[in-house]
């Protein structure tokens, strides 16, 4: 199994806000992470991880896929010099089958597909799963936009 860097070297997140521990993989247009959902995290209420969380974990495990996808391109996303920001676009569909609680483990794995490309502009179709203990917990189909501006 491959080693990947530490999570905050790929994507620009920090807590209370990141929603991810580490990368399992990224292969192809294929992400996977890991988040342990840490009682202090932003998107906890009541012991449950919200609908909103589970978005930004897919949000940013998308996000890392980008940013291994165009550091093959020779292109850094976060680097010094560049102010990029990543947003959700659109919505297609979401299911929430369950809301998963504190201390529980997201295995979540995205399908980016980079739909358009320019030099400050760059716009994705993400398709993610999260599951927990093997059980479907969250699904969603989305659009992507990542705009990258030298200072």
């Amino acid at each position: 199994m491959k080693n990947y860097p530490e999570i905050e070297t790929l994507i620009p997140h920090r807590k209370p806000i990141l929603c991810i521990d580490k990368v399992i993989s990224v292969e192809d247009l294929v992400a996977k992470t890991q988040y342990k959902i840490d009682e202090k995290a932003l998107f906890c209420t009541n012991g449950s991880f919200s609908e909103l969380g589970l978005l930004e974990n897919a949000a940013q495990s998308s996000f890392v896929f980008l940013n291994f996808f165009l550091k093959d391109a020779k292109e850094n996303l976060w680097s010094d010099g560049k102010d990029s920001i990543g947003f959700i676009s659109h919505i297609n569909s979401m299911t929430v089958n369950f809301l998963p609680k504190v201390h529980d483990k997201l295995l979540t794995t995205t399908t980016t597909e980079l739909v358009f490309d320019a030099e400050n502009l760059k716009i994705c179709n993400v398709v993610a799963e999260t599951t927990v203990n093997s059980e479907l917990a969250f699904t969603t189909e989305m659009k992507m936009i990542l705009q990258i501006r030298e200072l």
